[in-house]
Formats: C-alpha cells, sequence, structure tokens
C-alpha cells in the first residue's frame, strides 16, 4: 500500500486549495505548527504528477504477437495459436525493475498488430483465442498484480493504431477502440497511467470524447497522447523516444496553445530502450545495452528535468531475458552511488536572503541530504546567492541541483562558480532546474561554490545542491563541461 502524504508542507497546500499529496521517502519537515510557504509560482503539478516527476524512472514492457514472429510492427494477420508464453512470470519482471530503482511499469496491452493481451469481448484477436494458460490467460492482469504486489506504480499503452481490425481505418472503429478501452479503464483497478501511444496518427476517433473518458472512469490516471508536442489533454509528454535528444534545459512548464498564451504543468519524458527495438528478439541478446551506455541515458533525461522510461521486453518464456536482468540489477546501484559522497554535505552554507528569515528555509536546508526540506529567498526576490565552503580544497566531479517543484519551477537563468587557489571561476551555467538538473564536470578541486541564480519567475528556492565525488574521471556519457 502506498503511504499518504507526509509532506507537512504539501498538506498546507492541500487545505489551501493548492497541490494535493504524494507519496515521499525519508525525513519529512517536524515544525508545529508548519510555517508559511513562500507563494508558489503558477503552474503548478497536480499531486499526480509530482508522484510521476519524483520517481524519476520508470519502466516500458513491450510484449506481444511481435515477440513470437520476430518482428516490431506486425501486421496482424498472424494466428493468435502463436502466442505461448510458457514461463510467465511477470513477478520477475517487477522484482527485476525494483533493481534497477524503477517505481513504475507501463505494458503495451496492445499494440500495432492489433492483439490484445487481455482476454477482451472487443475482437476476437487476443489471449482468449491463444493456447496461453488453456485460453485462459491474461497478461495485463498477471502484470497489474505483480506491479500492486511489487508497490510499483500502474500504467497501460493502447495502440490506436490496429492492423487487424478490419473497420480500422472508418468510423466503426471508434466503437471498437472505445470497447478495448473501457475494458481497461473498468476491469483492473486504480490505474497510474493512460499511454495511448501514436495517438493522432488514428483516424475517425474522437479525442475530446477519449480524453473524457479517462477522466470519468480513472479520474486519478495521467493520461499521455503521444504527439510530439504538448496539447491541452496531456498530462506527460513524450520529449523523446528510441534514441531521440532531450533538450538541455527542459521545462515542465508548456504552453500548448500559443495563441491562448496560457502555460500548464506537463512534465517530459524520455522513452528508451535497453535493446535496439521495442521487442525482444534472440538475435539481440548480445546487443543489450552497457551499464555506461544506461547511464548516459539517465544524464540525458533525468539529468535533464525529465523522467528516463526504459523499454525492457520480455522474451518467448514470458521472462526477462538474463542479459537484460544482469544489466537492471547493476543499474540500482550505480546510481545511488553516483550520489554515494557528497562533499558538500554538513559543510557551512550561506545565502544572500532567507524567506521571512525563518530558519526552515535558511541556507543548510539545500544541503542537508532530505529533498524534503528547501532554502528560499526573500519574498520579492528572483536573484540569489546559495553558497557552500567545503572546509578546504575538496574534489568533485558531479553537480545535482533541485527545486522544491511542489512550488513551481522558478529560476529561469543560473550559474555555478567555484573558488580555486582563491580565485572564482564560473563553471556551468543553464536556465531551468525543476526536478533535477545533473552537470558532469571533469574532476574539479575548490574550497567553495555557489550556485546564483540570476533571473526567477519568483523567489528562488533550491532543495538540494550537491557535489558529488563518484570515483571516476567522468560521472556520465554526456553533458560534461570543460574542467576550468
Amino acid at each position: 500500500m502506498r503511504s499518504r502524504c507526509s509532506w507537512p508542507w504539501l498538506a498546507l497546500l492541500v487545505t489551501s486549495g493548492g497541490l494535493g499529496c504524494v507519496e515521499k521517502k525519508g525525513p519529512v519537515l517536524s515544525a508545529s505548527p508548519t510555517p508559511p510557504l513562500p507563494d508558489a509560482v503558477l503552474p503548478v503539478a497536480s499531486s499526480a504528477q509530482l508522484a510521476w516527476q519524483k520517481q524519476e524512472m520508470a519502466a516500458f514492457v513491450h510484449f506481444g504477437m511481435d515477440t513470437f514472429t520476430n518482428t516490431e510492427e506486425g501486421s496482424g494477420t498472424d494466428s493468435p495459436t502463436l502466442f505461448n508464453p510458457t514461463s510467465l512470470d511477470a513477478g520477475q519482471w517487477i522484482t527485476s525493475f525494483q533493481s534497477a530503482g524503477f517505481r513504475e511499469a507501463i505494458l503495451t496491452a496492445k499494440h500495432i498488430d492489433g492483439f490484445c493481451l487481455w482476454p477482451t469481448k472487443c475482437t476476437d484477436y487476443s489471449v482468449a483465442a491463444s493456447p496461453f494458460r488453456g485460453g485462459q490467460g491474461d497478461v495485463v492482469r498477471e502484470f497489474v498484480n505483480a506491479a500492486r504486489e511489487g508497490n510499483l506504480r500502474v500504467g497501460l499503452a493502447l495502440y490506436p493504431l490496429d492492423n487487424h481490425d478490419p473497420t480500422y481505418g472508418t468510423s466503426a472503429y471508434a466503437g471498437v477502440f472505445d470497447c478495448e478501452l473501457t475494458e481497461l479503464l473498468t476491469s483492473y483497478g486504480s490505474l497510474d497511467e493512460i499511454y495511448l501511444w501514436l495517438a493522432p496518427s488514428a483516424p475517425d476517433l474522437d479525442w475530446n470524447a477519449i480524453h473524457d473518458l479517462v477522466r470519468q472512469l480513472q479520474p486519478q490516471a495521467l493520461l499521455e497522447l503521444q504527439v510530439g508536442n504538448p496539447t491541452t489533454a496531456n498530462d506527460v509528454r513524450t520529449i523523446a523516444w528510441w534514441g531521440g535528444y532531450v533538450p538541455t534545459d527542459q521545462s515542465s512548464v508548456q504552453t500548448p496553445s500559443p495563441s491562448s498564451g496560457t502555460s500548464m504543468w506537463i512534465p517530459a519524458e524520455a522513452i528508451y530502450t535497453i535493446r535496439p527495438g521495442s521487442f525482444w528478439h534472440a538475435a539481440e541478446d548480445s546487443k543489450v545495452k552497457t551499464l555506461d551506455q544506461i547511464l548516459g541515458l539517465y544524464f540525458d533525461s533525468v539529468g535533464r528535468n525529465s523522467l528516463l522510461r526504459l523499454d525492457v521486453p520480455p522474451n518467448t518464456e514470458g521472462l526477462l531475458a538474463d542479459p537484460d536482468v544482469a544489466i537492471l540489477g547493476q543499474l540500482g546501484p550505480a546510481i545511488t552511488n553516483l550520489y554515494r559522497i557528497n562533499v558538500a554535505a554538513g559543510q557551512s552554507a550561506t545565502a544572500d536572503s532567507v524567506f521571512q528569515g525563518l530558519a526552515a528555509y535558511d541556507s543548510a536546508s539545500a544541503f542537508d541530504g532530505n529533498a524534503d526540506t528547501f532554502w528560499a529567498a526573500a519574498d520579492g526576490m528572483t536573484t540569489g546567492r546559495l553558497q557552500i565552503d567545503l572546509g578546504g580544497p575538496r574534489s568533485f566531479n558531479l553537480i545535482s541541483i533541485q527545486e522544491p517543484i511542489a512550488l513551481g519551477e522558478r529560476a529561469t537563468g543560473y550559474h555555478i562558480e567555484v573558488r580555486m587557489n582563491g580565485a572564482w571561476t564560473t563553471l556551468v551555467s543553464g536556465t531551468s532546474i525543476g526536478e533535477r538538473k545533473l552537470f558532469s564536470v571533469s574532476p574539479v578541486t575548490a574550497d567553495s561554490a555557489a550556485l546564483v541564480i540570476t533571473a526567477a519567475r519568483g523567489a528562488p528556492a533550491i532543495s538540494e545542491f550537491g557535489l558529488y565525488d563518484t570515483g571516476t574521471a567522468d560521472a556520465g556519457a554526456t553533458g560534461a563541461a570543460p574542467a576550468p
């Protein structure tokens, strides 16, 4: 079971008509009564968006007829009798996802070939017509149950494109798709995310009606229509997939309708695959991405204020293949190790202003290793300097900055300075920060560092400013800054 909201300052926003609650592990603010909060900078995340964004990494599962026909986009003409994973174990998937540090998984319930992984009444092309579990199988059910047992958030992806259904491409297909979506939304309990991949490519579908149906049947679920650009229907959005590029300075504040000028909170995710393709192919067992490659994806997504969603496809047995499991088992510890040595932790910090002079928001809150606390500048400020004395020369090669995004994204311009041999030097710079901004740098030895916010949409606030020694020459595969 998921915990109730544990952030007193978020609870205050709830009672004041602001944000909702989100699961969060670790220590929380203990001041009683709760101190006044800095004003939120609109737009802000919903509680569901906040929970989604803070998990930072999630899994994608492509599994279906294409797994057995050794294709990526099936024609929809293959016999359902081919689908027969004799050792399917969704619990094995979830255990591997947990070891990697994933906190959500999405299963593709129907891919482009039209084959449904649940015993649907909407088409004859499903697991019900296969030998799997003697024709009584339900992959969606097994996945959802395993994910809940493992305390992972649950998502389902449904492709509107359908190469099997004879009505596809006509107005009659709307009834088929509505039937399939309704079954998924009503048969598997509460869902956290609904992903309608390549939605606008499907003709003759009323996306406003589909949006309303999801809101009616699963009001808490986040909806994503993979469209390339944000729309007002999107709660989250894909900005890179299958090797695409995430902009260096990625913001969750988007303006879907430029003519209206209205901004919305629509956080981003980048979708990559652990293999060359979306589905498992035996010939690709030797082509699974290396740990360094996946860490590079982590820096290029999570490190750029975007969620990393990694596709990990099961094989024809219904299991994640050994090479994939091995890499996932290395990934979680490797990411934990990135943040193991924070040379700024527990050191003396200063700031040029503090919100209402309150101790809860002083500079030390950005260096206490607790993302639930934060430094906030004084009311009316749109600049700020947050400085840490490292107590002597210390070396680091990774910088992590986080904002308390429940109060909105704030910084729009900043740079990081370091003091070496008595002289201050600018090391890196950027615009948006958001949930997390990472800079992998060549090893730096300095006795002080400062985050200098030069422009912001409201009083600057920082939940964490970390300087890490990862024990390597370069913490990540990309985003490295030259040594000063």
